[in-house]
């Protein structure tokens, strides 16, 4: 992996911003390298200098849209059931203004306040589309 050049400054100002945020926060690189993590993520063990799609199972990473956020230079959002979390995420995917080559990704759970629709029905023959709610 090469180095990735990112500024002091961008760093610093990441944290001081997102480090008191309750939710984990990354500055990623376009490559999906996490440069930093706010405490919340740090506290968790999100890794930096790793790639962020490399962690977990791939399915889970199948509603990401930090490639429409690059692509456009506009923060993208999307709020869907994510089973693996067994929580409706309210997910943002921010490009850096005049360093669009970096984002900030976070998502927040809202499941005590989502509507229904946005929650599977429970089921009782333990089938995969539910997670047992």
């Amino acid at each position: 992996m090469s180095q990735i050049e990112v500024s002091e400054e961008i760093r610093r100002n990441f944290h001081l911003f997102w480090d008191n945020y309750p939710e984990p926060v990354m500055l990623i690189y376009k490559d999906r390298t996490i440069l930093e993590a706010n405490k919340a993520a740090q506290t968790l063990g999100y890794p930096t200098g790793l790639r962020c799609v490399d962690l977990g199972e791939k399915k889970h990473h199948a509603g990401c849209r930090a490639n429409v956020a690059l692509r456009d230079k506009t923060g993208v959002r999307d709020t869907a059931w994510y089973d693996f979390r067994s929580a409706v995420l309210d997910s943002y995917w921010i490009p850096l203004a005049g360093a669009e080559d970096f984002y900030v990704h976070f998502a927040n759970d809202i499941t005590e306040f989502a509507s229904e629709r946005l929650i599977p029905k429970s089921c009782e023959g333990g089938c995969a589309s539910c997670s047992g709610h």
